[in-house]
């Protein structure tokens, strides 16, 4: 069965917000304050999870989510623009084209994408003020798509 082809253009159009974000964060490592890359990085984010709903990829709402809480807040001023916060955000970008890539494959996130997931949660939890302990946001994999026959 074929992708349908508003999910073809779903995860073209999360492909091209992730460059984006990337794109963005290393521009932020030259200039920390740049509230417009700021911005982009914070839209490109709430993008993927509010197009996501619309296929019930829960798992990439339930990940994204906790990321925009923190982007949220280095928008807010909140949480200061560091090497840390840049690389970690690279991080996730790099994780959530993975579960895109999940979705093109009409997979589910596997043990070892669960493993990175909790581990990032775990990292962007430290700011939001949640202990590891307290919570971690295992991925929703009951919803998936069928696997594709051709490529996307």
């Amino acid at each position: 069965m074929q992708l349908d082809e508003s999910l073809q253009i779903y995860i073209i159009e999360s492909r091209d917000l992730l460059q984006q974000m990337e794109e963005a964060l290393l521009t932020l490592e030259q200039n920390p304050q740049d509230d417009e890359k700021i911005n982009a990085i914070f839209r490109a984010a709430h993008t993927i999870k509010g197009s996501a709903g619309l296929f019930g990829l829960d798992f990439i709402i339930s990940f994204t989510h906790v990321a925009e809480s923190v982007l949220d807040k280095v928008r807010n001023g909140q949480i200061p623009v560091t090497e840390e916060i840049i690389a970690l955000f690279l991080e996730v970008g790099d994780f959530i084209s993975k579960l895109i890539d999940h979705v093109a494959e009409g997979t589910k996130p596997d043990a070892d994408t669960l493993v990175v997931n909790d581990s990032l949660i775990n990292r962007l939890n430290v700011y939001l003020g949640v202990s590891a302990s307290a919570s971690v946001a295992a991925l929703p994999v009951a919803a998936t798509v069928e696997a594709p026959q051709g490529e996307v």
